[in-house]
């Protein structure tokens, strides 16, 4: 373990405060880093200067234009991959435990030791995760996920073409289509910090809670993702749940918002018939502010 090269990856957009937390956390790491690649969405903020008087050590590597989750993590990882042995991927909204490093690794190598070959990605686990010991996961995010790289070097980089939100998701598709696993580790902790402002509208409809997106840009790549996910991976029953998740979103905002609510219901309706036809990329009426 002691001879594994880790890299950590983060994306970054606009999130100065929060990803200097967790570049302390990192520099705090009994088992430090090997490699700390920052991407950096285009940030108009003082991230540069951020990076270099918190972890000077980090790679900091400054997109010419915001490539969303899915190009920044698409270069981190391709960059990552090249000399190192695990990749751990972070948003830059997390805070890490003094020992979220070394644990992840130790888990990974206990579980690959009892099911050799098996293995390709194990996650820290939240703040209240209910159980003791490592437990499998269908799917992991790009939110404190430890990979092997020589797995992704066999089933290549994610793709940078959903922009954002559910590139992770069609990763881990892809992964797990090879026959590999993914489990979560109890004693590593990567917790999500508090934002005051979490982007999301709220209402109850039928007696029901239901959340949202409130921005456009963020409804139409959200739906158009999963129905083109869902489609090319055969997943019907989880198709069926986006397209009736979507009806009860129209209906919700329908009923807060009225007429207002036209341009959060055009980018859904046009996300999820986009995903249907494969349109994927960059749509140039919904790019983040």
């Amino acid at each position: 373990m002691e001879s594994d090269r880790v890299s950590v990856v983060i994306v970054t957009f606009n999130n100065a405060p929060m990803l200097a937390n967790l570049l302390v956390d990192l520099g705090h790491q009994r088992r430090l880093p090997d490699e700390v690649i920052v991407i950096d969405n285009a940030s108009r903020d003082d991230t540069q200067a951020l990076v270099r008087g918190v972890y000077p050590e980090a790679d900091h590597v400054r997109l010419g234009e915001n490539l969303g989750s899915a190009g920044g993590y698409y270069e981190g990882i391709r960059r990552a991959a090249r000399s190192s042995d695990f990749i751990y991927t972070l948003d830059d909204d997390v805070r890490l435990n003094p020992d979220t490093l070394q644990q992840i690794v130790a888990g990974f190598h206990a579980l690959e030791g009892a099911m050799p070959g098996q293995i390709a990605a194990v996650r820290s686990v939240g703040a209240s995760h209910p159980q003791a010991a490592p437990t499998p996961l269908e799917v992991v995010p790009w939110r404190g996920t430890l990979f092997k790289t020589a797995i992704i070097r066999e089933v290549g980089l994610p793709s940078p073409d959903y922009f954002l939100y559910g590139e992770d998701l069609e990763y881990s598709l892809r992964i797990a289509k090879r026959g590999y696993r993914f489990y979560w580790i109890p004693t590593s902790r990567c917790l999500e910090a508090v934002r005051e402002r979490d982007g999301k509208a709220r209402a109850t409809l039928f007696g029901r809670r239901l959340v949202r997106y409130q921005s456009p840009f963020r409804l139409y790549y959200a739906f158009r993702n999963e129905v083109s996910i869902f489609i090319r991976y055969g997943r019907r029953a989880a198709l069926l749940r986006t397209f009736l998740y979507a009806l009860k979103i129209l209906l919700m905002i329908g009923a807060s918002e009225g007429w207002t609510g036209k341009r959060p219901i055009r980018a859904l309706v046009l996300g999820v018939f986009d995903g249907i036809r494969g349109r994927m990329g960059r749509h140039p009426d919904y790019t983040p502010g």
